[in-house]
């Protein structure tokens, strides 16, 4: 079965919070499968899984039931995804809203890499624009570069203004 991650899950920490949510579903299936064994019977209830864990494990069955090596198979396509995907590293001047972080994400894994994980960090200090970090490659396309670049100094563009 092929791993599909969704744009909502765009970093690092997004994906330990999946796998977390998996190990967490794969324990409690493991323990209701010895409990049906013994007893006949579910005694508990399944564990709050995230809209992004639940969503996985949907795509990962593809309509059958979960069984507990198709669960373990997921955890190690999680955890070889967790290791071999490219990462990025995006730095904005503000914290970007949900809907933004999507937009980038989606555009990075149809541009770049499907697997690609997006990183994004703050750092008002950059005044606008972005700053790109891929693997040794940093790409700044910020305000401050610009103004810092500019062969006019900025207190004259300000009395200009």
């Amino acid at each position: 079965m092929k791993l599909v991650m969704p744009d909502s899950v765009a970093s690092s920490q997004d994906l330990a919070i999946i796998l977390r949510d998996v190990q967490s579903y794969s324990n409690w299936a493991s323990r209701e499968l010895i409990k049906q064994k013994v007893a006949g019977k579910s005694t508990s209830a399944q564990p709050i899984l995230s809209e992004d864990a639940t969503q996985i494990i949907r795509a990962w069955s593809a309509g059958k039931p979960m069984t507990q090596a198709s669960i373990d198979e997921l955890l190690e396509a999680l955890e070889a995804y967790r290791k071999s995907a490219p990462t990025i590293t995006i730095t904005l001047a503000a914290i970007p809203s949900g809907d933004v972080k999507k937009k980038l994400v989606a555009w990075c894994r149809k541009e770049l890499n499907q697997n690609i994980l997006v990183s994004f960090r703050l750092n008002r200090n950059i005044l606008g624009g972005l700053v790109v970090a891929y693997g040794s490659h940093i790409h700044d396309w910020s305000f401050r570069r610009k103004l810092l670049e500019s062969n006019t100094r900025f207190s004259e563009v300000l009395v200009n203004v």
